[in-house]
């Protein structure tokens, strides 16, 4: 599991990530931008945020969706999944400010990761796991986690 490559079987097929959440956020941000342009609680204002929020709820179902295809489609060949233990909530942390001789913060690249953070939350690896586990239990199939250690060396 990553961002390269959503999933890869052992027959050597690999799944591209769907970027959901970046197709749709174009036109996020639009109405994001008309919505600052509203006076607060006003009529326009609602409706506004109803349409920002049927979009998140729209980039959601699509990923969901996707998400139990994939899980059906990998369960339909095999009846055990290896899949490695990610700590998720570490790999989306914000890198630590560093601070100078001179007392101001140095740049530490926290600009570059909030692009990967992006990319990992539209992912949402943690979300594929539960449903891989949930489809796993469906079926009366096993899904193993792994230790991370070591899995992305080549041979």
């Amino acid at each position: 599991m990553g961002l390269l490559h959503y999933a890869v079987t052992s027959d050597g097929e690999f799944i591209e990530v769907p970027k959901f959440f970046r197709l749709s956020e174009r036109r996020l941000s639009k109405l994001q931008m008309r919505l600052a342009k509203k006076p607060k609680h006003s009529k326009p204002w609602k409706i506004l945020k109803g349409k920002i929020a049927r979009l998140h709820q729209l980039i959601a179902r699509q990923r969901l969706d996707w998400q139990f295809k994939l899980a059906y489609h990998l369960f339909s060949d095999v009846s055990i999944i290896f899949i490695e233990d990610l700590q998720i909530a570490n790999l989306v942390r914000r890198c630590k400010a560093k601070l100078g001789d001179n007392g101001q913060f140095l740049p530490n690249g926290q600009s570059a990761k909030s692009g990967l953070n992006k990319s990992l939350q539209d992912a949402a690896l943690g979300q594929f796991i539960q449903v891989l586990e949930y489809v796993a239990w469906k079926l009366g199939k096993r899904v193993v986690k792994v230790d991370p250690k070591g899995t992305s060396q080549h041979c």
